[in-house]
């Protein structure tokens, strides 16, 4: 994982804006992109893992069974519903 415990947010602009090969958000996985904004880890990579890296795959998803994932409890789970809807209102408006 490119983004390392402590602020990965942080390092997330760190990598992609450095002038001497920038990693850039689309080359980092879901598990990295999930660890960037929800600031766990481990409910990262448990979230990715049980989407098989397709962010797309949240919608087969309940609440109740992301909560069942290691290290994902009811914050988690509200900041991930917030952002799918962001997303469905992206994709309602154009």
């Amino acid at each position: 994982m490119v983004l390392k415990k402590g602020r990965p947010s942080k390092r997330l602009v760190e990598l992609a804006s450095r002038k001497r090969d920038p990693i850039r958000p689309e080359a980092m996985s879901l598990a990295e992109l999930l660890y960037s904004l929800l600031g766990n880890q481990r409910a990262a990579e448990a979230i990715a893992e049980a989407l098989n890296g397709d962010i797309r795959n949240i919608h087969n998803w309940d609440v109740r069974d992301l909560e069942a994932l290691p290290g994902v409890g009811q914050g988690t789970v509200g900041k991930l519903v917030a952002l799918v809807e962001i997303i469905r209102r992206l994709v309602q408006k154009r």
